[in-house]
């Protein structure tokens, strides 16, 4: 039997896609596209196998096997299929939900259960190499040509989106769309798993500024002017983005009123919900803490009193409803990727 170097190419594609994709999820700077830049080659890379696949996949149904086994291959195989075509409908088309959820983050939720099947497929169809299969070399050259036409492939389909004037030419490099952009409080109200507090008095609402600092202060609404203006971009991982002028104290100037000591490292910002993200120093110093968007007061559902902007981070790092501030001698990147609270 020769050596499957098809299945090989697909589950190293599978691999990335997995990689990348959670990569891409997370990181809302610029200067990290190339994880999802990577992540649409690969998508086009797993069609260009698929293809090469189609005629032994179908003769593999003519083969004795169980009836889980059949099942869960064919369960497999569908669960693949959908999710590259709600992949790539999200990227031609434009943005597009169903029950609940945008077509982005079915597209990682379909995603993220083939996992499981595709870890038994792996160790089901494993097969090591044999003494001399790189004889066979010219047949890993025909497919590893076909990943190469999966290069091919996204380049052109970007042309053609373009060239079609199809709304997926306006996506963002993390594939969202835009929304409300400079339209003040006009803008989608969404919140990771669903945090929904009830409204915060403004005036009774303070912030504690502690941890790692030499004079800890606690301040008021009253305390966090409206004088420093940030331009930035909420980038949300359901697949909108939107831009927005944001008014409030620079959190850089906070941090300095409570003089985190030689020790401190980062900061972690926390919500009256319990949710907190935490970031180095030196980042948190370029954050604001936003009273104002677009010239009007935050609403409560976009985090009133007071919610952090942070540029350059994806939307689930941007806490609403913040009540602490905590300098600590962590480390910055001490803490899940993605919240689990």
């Amino acid at each position: 039997m020769r050596y499957p170097w098809a299945n090989s190419l697909l589950f190293l594609f599978l691999g990335l896609e997995l990689l990348t994709g959670f990569l891409g999820l997370i990181s809302g700077s610029e200067d990290r596209s190339i994880y999802l830049q990577l992540h649409r080659i690969g998508g086009y890379g797993i069609v260009a196998v698929l293809v090469w696949k189609t005629v032994n996949v179908a003769l593999s149904l003519k083969w004795r096997r169980s009836g889980p086994v059949r099942t869960a291959s064919l369960v497999l195989t569908g669960l693949l299929v959908a999710t590259l075509v709600l992949g790539f409908v999200w990227s031609w088309v434009g943005p597009y939900s169903w029950w609940l959820f945008s077509g982005v983050s079915w597209h990682i939720y379909v995603g993220v259960a083939l996992v499981p099947l595709l870890v038994w497929h792996w160790r089901y169809m494993r097969q090591p190499a044999r003494k001399g299969f790189s004889v066979e070399r010219r047949e890993f050259l025909r497919v590893a040509g076909l990943a190469f036409a999966g290069f091919v492939a996204w380049q052109a389909s970007e042309g053609l989106v373009r060239a079609a004037d199809f709304s997926g030419k306006s996506r963002r490099f993390t594939g969202s769309y835009e929304a409300g952009s400079f339209t003040g409080n006009d803008f989608p109200r969404v919140s990771w798993l669903n945090d929904d507090p009830d409204r915060i008095d403004v005036e009774t609402w303070t912030v504690a500024v502690r941890g790692s600092a030499a004079r800890p202060v606690v301040l008021t609404h009253g305390d966090l002017t409206e004088d420093d203006l940030v331009t930035a971009t909420l980038d949300c991982t359901g697949g909108w983005h939107s831009t927005q002028e944001w008014s409030g104290a620079s959190l850089a100037g906070v941090l300095d009123s409570a003089a985190p000591t030689e020790s401190a490292r980062s900061v972690v910002v926390r919500s009256v919900t319990g949710y907190s993200r935490r970031f180095s120093l030196s980042d948190a110093r370029g954050f604001l803490l936003a009273t104002a968007v677009g010239g009007e007061p935050l609403s409560h559902g976009h985090g009133a009193p007071v919610r952090l902007v942070a540029p350059g981070r994806r939307g689930f790092e941007w806490v609403k409803w913040v009540v602490e501030i905590e300098i600590s001698d962590a480390p910055g990147w001490w803490q899940l990727p993605l919240p689990a609270e």
